[in-house]
């Protein structure tokens, strides 16, 4: 077997190789998250949608993210591997000349990361995850490959090749040389995942696979189609999908207890949860199946290829509209939690989530976007132009808006001075949108949100939007005519609780004004 020569064959840089497994402190060291590929995070706080950075590698990609325990994120792109740190500003890049940008790294407890490059005639490198530095590299052959490198329990790597003259499942040392190999057919470009004996579950041309540590076959379930993605392992059930638009439930012995029919081939893998898994299919749809078979519910938004994620609160992240639009689909009724732009399309991009529940994915561009939790803190105040008393009871509504679109909105009751204070706010830099009681809205611009500092802002606010359209009109006079003199905190304009004369003057002195 030939071994590629790229800057250094086997150039360990002082750092010593062993049977290392996946990177145990990781929040996602691969694309499929664990052993069992069940893409699912129990870390992190929710999401609100809100960017918290961009990081352009300004080379396209189908490459998917993952995110190592001291939170570097690691991607692929046609020009090379990327490093970025949890700020979003570049670590390193490696680049020997060959894409990247039809697989996802791994990374494994040695700090090792596994890439596979040259997806027309593979090569397997290893990299120094701190530098980028070059440690070995084994050639594999092939062609057309979109499969992933996985770490095995045994600190080993499996890969396969794609197609002809590809079709073989690789387990490759920590040392860069080969234990095994096995054929599996025409086309092999799936990514395995293992069971609690060292089993490895991985699909090819026509079938899915059980092969043994030593790289026997045990069995194989026949499709007749390709099995592409990540299989998914829960217990003693197999989910994958194939492209003979059936999504497959199968014993560790190989029989099917189920199958669900979709309206398109399968090209992606599963997210699993201790009692859902999620899929995608070309038709366009996200589906939720019950481990069991039965269909939960299906999202329809052109979905073709991304495998989805599930954050802690169990809101499923895929990404649809023909690879250009994140979704964050709510668990029990498939229903859109929110959605953004992630522009030019990555039909494959599949999510990955940190620690701190930050949701990272790439598009076609080999854009990096983090999508920031809800985990910021704000501090403010406001000033409400006529309000004589103190503000006890009044609520004050926040707006935070990324390029002009609300990102999300919180409200909480204010302090007697006016001030108040907001938790688990939206991180990234923002337009901050306030108005307290029957305010217009005021507009804070460029607001950067994080989660390890406090921000405070204050403003003035004009007075008289009584039915909270953002307008002082005709609609507002109306409201404070109907309500004159009587005792009625809600209309009340100035702070003593009576409609009267002072409210009637401060509509009519800003009759016409419209807030930000």
């Amino acid at each position: 077997m030939r071994r590629a020569l790229i800057a250094g064959l086997c150039l360990y840089a002082g750092l010593t190789v062993g049977w290392a497994q996946l990177q145990p402190d990781a929040p996602w060291p691969s694309f499929g998250k664990d052993y069992q590929n069940t893409r699912s995070t129990v870390l992190g706080a929710p999401t609100g949608g809100s960017i918290r950075w961009i990081y352009s590698a300004n080379s396209r990609s189908q490459s998917s993210p993952i995110v190592a325990a001291d939170g570097t994120i690691y991607f692929g792109a046609t020009n090379g591997i990327y490093a970025v740190r949890p700020n979003g500003q570049l670590r390193w890049r490696w680049f020997a000349g060959y894409s990247a940008a039809t697989s996802t790294p791994a990374i494994d407890a040695n700090g090792v990361l596994y890439a596979l490059v040259n997806p027309q005639d593979a090569i397997l490198v290893a990299l120094n995850a701190s530098n980028g530095t070059l440690l070995w590299s084994v050639y594999l052959g092939g062609s057309n490959v979109l499969s992933s490198p996985a770490i095995g329990p045994d600190g080993r790597i499996y890969v396969t090749n794609g197609e002809v003259p590809g079709g073989y499942l690789y387990c490759v040392n920590p040392d860069g040389t080969i234990a095994w190999r096995v054929y599996l057919g025409a086309e092999a470009n799936s990514t395995p995942c293992f069971g609690a004996d060292g089993t490895i579950y991985v699909g090819s041309e026509r079938h899915l696979n059980a092969i043994s540590p030593n790289g026997t076959i045990r069995w194989r379930f026949p499709v007749f189609y390709p099995v592409q993605g990540a299989i998914g392992l829960w217990n003693d059930r197999i989910f994958f999908g194939a492209w003979d638009s059936g999504f497959r439930g199968v014993s560790l012995s190989g029989t099917q207890l189920w199958l669900a029919l979709t309206f398109g081939p399968i090209e992606a893998g599963v997210a699993i949860t201790s009692n859902r898994v999620y899929m995608t299919h070309t038709g366009g749809e996200l589906r939720s199946y019950s481990h069991t078979g039965t269909l939960q519910w299906r999202h329809n938004a052109s979905y073709r290829g991304s495998t989805p994620a599930v954050g802690a609160d169990d809101v499923i992240y895929a990404v649809g509209g023909n690879g250009g639009t994140l979704y964050a689909i709510a668990p029990t009724s498939g229903l859109v939690r929110w959605q953004a732009s992630i522009g030019t399309p990555n039909w494959y991009a599949s999510p990955a989530i940190g620690g701190d529940g930050t949701v990272y994915v790439v598009n076609g561009d080999g854009r990096l976007y983090a999508f920031g939790p809800l985990a910021g803190f704000l501090s403010g105040g406001g000033e409400v132009d006529g309000w004589q008393g103190d503000y006890e009871g009044r609520v004050v509504v926040v707006q935070f808006y990324q390029d002009g679109e609300l990102k999300y909105e919180m409200t909480t009751p204010v302090n007697a001075d006016g001030s108040f204070e907001l938790h688990n706010t939206p991180i990234g830099q923002h337009d901050i949108k306030v108005r307290i009681h029957n305010s217009l809205f005021e507009r804070v611009p460029n607001v950067h949100l994080e989660v390890d500092r406090t921000v405070t802002i204050r403003v003035r606010l004009a007075n008289g939007d009584i039915n909270g359209d953002n307008i002082v009109d005709d609609n507002d006079l109306l409201q404070v005519l109907f309500n004159f003199g009587r005792y009625a905190p809600a209309y009340d304009l100035n702070g003593d609780e009576i409609v009267n004369d002072a409210d009637l003057l401060i509509v009519l002195f800003n009759f016409g004004a419209v807030g930000d």
